[in-house]
């Protein structure tokens, strides 16, 4: 008898709340989300076991889907293979030598492009050491293409104060913006070319 995406999906939140590491299933649609248990939550599916949280965000045409697993070694899957992005979230203790951490909320731009912010960046000059943030104050952007399973890693220049950074495509372009009240006003800090 065929297992279903939905049972091997369920195996798999299993074995991950055991210690397992293995990738998850590839092909995930809502369905199987929902039949391994993941009820909608916000923009995403969520569902928390033995202190593990998985959360299955997918693109408005559903073809492909971004699988974050946020507890004690947070981490990362664009259609079931790794995204290679460290992350700290939830209280894990951020270690200063991975570089940029990726935060456990990710967003879709359109059917390719999903995108994290990033924090982690002691070193940037305007980060402030005082304010109480896992990620630190100052944040950067992951962008991953999911169709050329390509990570693009935008950080603040030093002059730059990113919040909250939210990327918005215009055209062929993307333009990021440090914070909300940027992005209301319509002033980027960036406009880079979109890659084809």
């Amino acid at each position: 008898m065929a297992t279903t995406s939905g049972e091997a999906l369920e195996r798999w939140m299993a074995a991950v709340a055991r210690g397992d590491r293995a990738d998850p299933p590839a092909a995930l649609t809502v369905e199987d989300c929902t039949a391994a248990g993941l009820a909608p939550y916000g923009r995403s599916y969520r569902r928390s076991r033995r202190g593990v949280t998985f959360r299955a965000y997918f693109t408005p045409d559903r073809r492909h889907h971004a699988l974050l697993l946020a507890g004690p070694e947070p981490l990362l899957w664009m259609d079931g293979r790794s995204a290679a992005v460290p992350t700290g979230i939830g209280g894990v203790p951020c270690d200063r030598r991975w570089g940029p951490l990726c935060d456990e909320h990710v967003a879709w731009l359109d059917d390719r492009f999903v995108h994290a912010e990033v924090g982690g960046l002691w070193s940037h000059p305007l980060y402030d050491p005082v304010k109480m943030d896992l990620l630190g104050d100052i944040r950067g952007l992951l962008i991953w293409d999911a169709a050329k399973r390509v990570r693009h890693l935008q950080l603040p220049a030093p002059g730059e104060a990113r919040t909250s950074p939210i990327p918005a495509r215009r055209g062929d372009s993307w333009c990021v913006y440090p914070d909300g009240a940027a992005y209301r006003a319509d002033r980027p800090d960036r406009t880079l070319p979109i890659p084809r």
